[in-house]
């Protein structure tokens, strides 16, 4: 899995690629725990190179999500499709999440 970061004036977008399992979740945690911890509010996951998401990458979303949550922030996710977005909708977590097309419609709706 790689993660890319870009800083916008109103938030992080993360492009996430590769495969997100339980070998390396952590690092999605550790990428939004230091954003969080700078004062950004809101992060969006870009996850159009994401092929693969285990249950502990999803936990990784929600974890961020619930600590966002505690701050007034959000975690948005876009790009979402292919096996991944399979796996959003089968548990039901994309209803829990604000999902865009792209990072700058995501952006747009801050």
């Amino acid at each position: 899995m790689k993660i890319e970061a870009t800083q916008f004036e109103k938030a992080i977008v993360l492009k996430v690629s590769g495969r997100m399992d339980a070998e390396n979740a952590g690092e999605f945690d550790k990428a939004c725990e230091l954003w969080i911890s700078q004062g950004f509010k809101h992060l969006i996951a870009d996850l159009a190179d994401l092929q693969y998401v285990s249950s502990m990458g999803l936990r990784s979303f929600l974890a961020a999500a619930q600590r966002l949550k505690s701050v007034s922030g959000s975690l948005m996710i876009c790009g979402l499709r292919g096996l991944p977005r399979q796996v959003f909708e089968m548990t039901k977590l994309d209803s829990l999440f604000p999902i865009y097309e792209t990072a700058p419609q995501a952006l747009a709706a801050l």
